[in-house]
């Protein structure tokens, strides 16, 4: 009982961290677009002039820090620095939002939580593959084999009369699975494919929503729909 009971514990810590980096994603997008309005007031020092960029990539790495220090006059980039943070600062309190076909930009953001999202599927089933056994509804040899396997056979095994007949949608979760692993297999193109919509999120946890109602324990389909609605009125334009 004391295990079922932190095994609770822990996959509702991973979903709320999940919703956590969900939110900063929206406030780097909210925030870009305060940005992009303050940068057109800024005008570059006439004196100034770019410096000249390698374009071998060893070549870049070796002069990385001069050209760094250097890509912008300290006025015009002391200025840029100053209308970010204030970007940042403003965009939780602005009240601004954005469409639901916006494409997340926020790469960190989005491999946070794709990552804690499907850590905390994954405490979910094995937790109802546990329960599945200590009930004896699964065989101890069953249980062995299927709690070494990946996540979606996991799903499968543990839902697949859902599936099969189609009372229980899982698209969205083969998506996310596929982020997760850009995320933890990350090679110079994964954020080529780390740029959700905010609709895809938001479909995305009405099905793990879905899948949290056929289990037992916490976190429960109204905890994932609590804290889509709140996201959802907090970020997303009617």
């Amino acid at each position: 009982m004391s295990g079922f009971g932190f095994a609770e514990h822990v996959a509702s810590f991973l979903l709320n961290e999940a919703f956590h980096y969900a939110h900063e994603a929206a406030v780097q997008e909210v925030a870009g677009d305060i940005f992009g309005e303050l940068i057109q007031e800024i005008d570059l020092d006439p004196s100034w002039q770019i410096p000249e960029i390698p374009t071998a990539l060893p070549d870049w790495l070796e002069q990385r820090n001069e050209i760094e220090e250097n890509i912008l006059d300290p006025t015009t980039a002391k200025r840029m620095s100053d209308a970010w943070y204030s970007s940042l600062n403003n965009a939780i309190k602005s009240g601004r939002k954005i469409p639901k076909t916006r494409r997340f930009q926020s790469t960190t953001d989005i491999v946070g939580h794709a990552i804690n999202l499907t850590v905390c599927l994954e405490a979910v089933l094995n937790r109802h593959l546990f329960l599945l056994s200590e009930s004896e509804q699964l065989s101890i040899d069953h249980y062995r084999s299927i709690d070494h396997a990946e996540l979606m056979p996991k799903l499968l095994f543990c839902f697949k009369e859902e599936i099969v007949a189609k009372k229980l949608n899982i698209s969205r979760v083969k998506n996310l699975v596929k982020l997760r692993n850009h995320s933890v297999h990350y090679r110079i193109n994964s954020p080529e494919s780390l740029h959700p919509s905010a609709e895809d999120l938001i479909e995305t946890w009405r099905e793990l929503g879905s899948i949290f109602a056929l289990t037992h324990g916490e976190p429960t389909q109204s905890d994932i729909q609590e804290l889509s609605q709140e996201f959802v009125a907090k970020w997303i334009a009617k």
